[in-house]
């Protein structure tokens, strides 16, 4: 059991040969959507349709589920009604790789 807990294989033996397997195994068959790892901009809940959020810098960054990249800048321009400048923006993909939305970063 001490063997184990402090794993004192040699290289090359079966016990680490296995363990090497196990961990590759790990990382290339579990799915990217079990750890839920995206930015916080970048998570869209159900039942919104625009979410505003602020990235790690602390621009505001708002969150737009729509199929174009203009209707999304067209939405945030409406919703804040002011003139703003779009520093840039990003799609946002699901874990199927479709497109379920547009991250857009303002500056006011």
């Amino acid at each position: 059991m001490k063997r184990l807990l402090l794993w004192s294989f040699e290289r090359g033996s079966v016990q680490y040969d296995v363990i090497c397997v196990v961990i590759v195994g790990f990382i290339f068959i579990t799915p990217p959507a079990i750890f839920n790892d995206r930015p916080e901009f970048m998570r869209i809940p159900d039942g919104q349709a625009i979410r505003q959020t602020s990235d790690d810098d602390g621009h505001i960054v708002f969150t737009v589920k729509v199929n174009t990249e203009q209707a999304a800048v067209d939405r945030v321009k409406a919703m804040l009604g002011e003139p703003v400048t779009i520093s840039r923006t990003e799609p946002v993909y699901d874990a199927t790789g479709a497109l379920v939305a547009y991250s857009i970063w303002i500056e006011r």
